[in-house]
């Protein structure tokens, strides 16, 4: 059973594609995908007919509920890389009376948050900072029902996006300076090019397991490949 998961990882790795060289920069590349946690998969691989991968039974299957989160199928995944002089960049986000239509954004420090009402009512939306040492509010304009307004993120760290009107709107953020960064979907592979020669920060994040940061050292005309797979413990020890 092991021997499977570890020849499928092997399988899935191989499809990262590299970033063109291109002459005096390089690149950073690689997959990114979440897994549960280690115990989990353990106990797994001691029943009869299961898999480790992603805890999923190979012959009944596992019937996720609204309340269970399915690793292989998670598309809210990030990886930020952080480098300077980056232009604001603008998210798109939709309130709508069930919720909002991503549960979580990363994004640069100063970057601009497009948000459209489709709720039915005027809400009143605020940034807040989820840290126990934080505390600092970004209060915005009231946003009628309909209209589409633009925010500016000036805080920095783990934040939520909320509204006072409704506590099922909500989205976590995580907010750095100077950070591009890309959403994929686990399993799914991720690359940054045309880079200037130095050092650089790498930032994988879901926002229901926390973050893992790694520094790269980018030389010229090579690609850096980096895997990361997010977990309860990866996040925690690292």
């Amino acid at each position: 059973m092991k021997y499977l998961f570890l020849l499928s990882v092997l399988l899935v790795s191989a499809c990262a594609d590299a970033p063109k060289v291109i002459k005096g920069k390089g690149g950073v590349y690689g997959m990114v995908s979440a897994d549960s946690h280690p115990a989990f998969n353990k106990k797994l691989e001691s029943d009869s007919g299961s898999s480790s991968i992603y805890g999923e039974s190979k012959v009944t299957g596992v019937k996720y509920q609204d309340n269970m989160v399915n690793y292989a199928k998670l598309d809210e995944l990030y990886v930020g890389l952080v480098q300077a002089n980056l232009p604001p960049q603008q998210h798109q986000l939709t309130a709508n009376a069930e919720g909002m239509s991503q549960k979580s954004i990363a994004l640069a420090t100063g970057d601009m948050i497009q948000l459209r009402n489709n709720t039915g009512r005027s809400q009143n939306f605020f940034v807040a900072e989820t840290s126990s040492a934080g505390g600092n509010i970004q209060t915005f304009p009231s946003l009628a029902a309909g209209a589409t307004a633009s925010y500016k993120i000036d805080l920095e760290g783990d934040l939520e996006l909320l509204s006072e009107d409704n506590e099922a709107l909500k989205t976590a953020i995580l907010s750095k300076k100077n950070m591009v960064t890309k959403r994929v979907s686990s399993g799914d592979s991720y690359q940054f090019d045309n880079l200037d020669p130095g050092s650089y920060q790498l930032i994988f994040w879901y926002w229901r397991l926390g973050k893992i940061q790694q520094n790269v050292q980018v030389r010229t005309e090579e690609n850096i490949r980096v895997d990361k797979i997010l977990t309860v413990d990866t996040v925690i020890n690292h």
